[in-house]
């Protein structure tokens, strides 16, 4: 990297770089160094993301993070009971590091903590957590295992201003199938960051459910990226739960290597206030007879913003490709707003796509027919309101699962939103 590029940083993202080399040098982090140095790169050249960046058009990263950077540790975390939490397998991770005493894995699946780091990095905020992460994970799903609902409870404790660090890969071998609960958690209300790397490696016909939720406090900003890459006739199902927080900044990619694959991709963001979410999907069709779907839906209220942009690329010689993406909207006040961006790039020939989005207020005519049948209105209109957000929910594909995310719907946005609605 020349000084040239190196100069062009703003001082804020100087600042980081130096923190991230003073890191390099002195050997706090157990990930392999020349990884981390290659993925530092990216960095270099781009920085903390502004607006100017077109990957981060409708969200400035450098406005709300700190002037320096200070990684927080495990030991900051509180020794609070757990969250009470679907199934009974459970990985505990405060800051980033594994607590074996809060943790038990059913038979075929193991952790280890390893040296290896991310190979091919795609976003600044990316390469800089793979630069500073001082340990990484990896889950081992054995081949023909048939794993149960396995909870991954990631605590995220920090003063005022530190950045806290996960990075955890899984990889699901042949014929192997698992389902996964990711929950990332602050315990206290304090302006504070996260910055999470969650990514799969899903060999020739193994089947994968990830759902991510986040539960952090209403002064938390949070910018995460979940990755996966699929071999031949494998599954992935992936739901992003995104209800609190200042702002959030979900990235989602994946690479559809193998004939047979297939991919669904959805979520669901809400906002009040003057709450941030941004969504932001990539899916790569990188094989021939491999499909892929995305549904992703907003609620919004006050004066909060959403922004979902989803990419679908299909690629040379990647025919027979079946994609569908759709994003829809429900604005719940008129300073409420959303930019949706679903975009498609095709270079084959013989494919079959679509993709569209929506954005409207709660159907009156739907309220005035459940009123006609008895109903009262405001209970007409939360009815209209949980319905739509729940086709996303139970997109997880796992019953306990997704009561559990319409009950933290319920406590983090629509006893607020219903409360409101009409008052905005």
């Amino acid at each position: 990297m020349s000084m040239t590029q190196t100069h062009s940083l703003n001082s804020k993202s100087q600042k980081y770089l130096e923190t991230v080399n003073q890191s390099l040098n002195s050997e706090t982090s157990k990930i392999d160094k020349n990884q981390r140095e290659s993925a530092l790169e990216l960095f270099k050249s781009i920085g903390i993301p502004t607006k100017k960046n077109e990957n981060y058009k409708y969200t400035n990263l450098d406005k709300v993070f700190p002037e320096s950077l200070e990684i927080a540790k495990a030991s900051q975390v509180k020794d609070l009971e757990l969250l009470a939490t679907p199934g009974k397998y459970h990985l505990v991770f405060n800051n980033g590091e594994y607590q074996e005493n809060r943790s038990n894995l059913p038979d075929g699946v193991t952790l280890e903590e390893v040296s290896t780091g991310e190979s091919t990095v795609t976003d600044p905020m990316e390469a800089l957590n793979i630069s500073l992460a001082p340990k990484k994970y990896r889950i081992n799903v054995a081949k023909n295992t048939q794993a149960p609902l396995i909870t991954l409870i990631q605590r995220l404790g920090s003063e005022a201003s530190q950045l806290a660090l996960t990075s955890l890969e899984v990889i699901a071998q042949t014929d192997s199938s698992a389902e996964f609960f990711e929950i990332f958690e602050t315990q206290e209300e304090v302006e504070n960051i996260s910055l999470t790397h969650t990514q799969f490696t899903i060999e020739a016909n193994a089947h994968v459910k990830h759902t991510k939720a986040l539960l952090t406090k209403s002064a938390h900003t949070h910018v995460g990226k979940v990755k996966a890459s699929l071999e031949r006739d494998a599954n992935f199902n992936s739901l992003t739960f995104s209800v609190d927080g200042l702002l959030n900044r979900n990235n989602v990619e994946v690479a559809i290597n193998g004939t047979g694959a297939h991919a669904d991709v959805n979520g669901l963001y809400t906002g009040r206030g003057t709450q941030h979410q941004d969504c932001f999907t990539t899916i790569h069709h990188n094989a021939a007879h491999t499909t892929s779907n995305q549904i992703f839906k907003g609620i919004l209220d006050d004066q909060a913003r959403g922004v979902f942009t989803g990419k679908v690329i299909i690629h040379r010689d990647a025919q027979k490709v079946d994609s569908s993406q759709l994003n829809k909207n429900l604005l719940l006040s008129k300073k409420a707003h959303v930019d949706t961006r679903p975009q498609i790039e095709v270079y084959a020939d013989d494919v079959k796509c679509g993709h569209g989005a929506t954005v409207g207020q709660i159907n009156q005519e739907e309220v005035f027919y459940l009123e006609s049948r008895g109903i009262p209105r405001e209970k007409a209109q939360k009815i209209l309101c949980h319905a739509f957000a729940y086709e996303a929910i139970e997109s997880c594909g796992n019953d306990e699962v997704a009561k559990w995310l319409g009950e933290k719907l319920f406590e983090l946005f629509e006893k607020y939103a219903l409360e409101n609605l009409g008052h905005n």
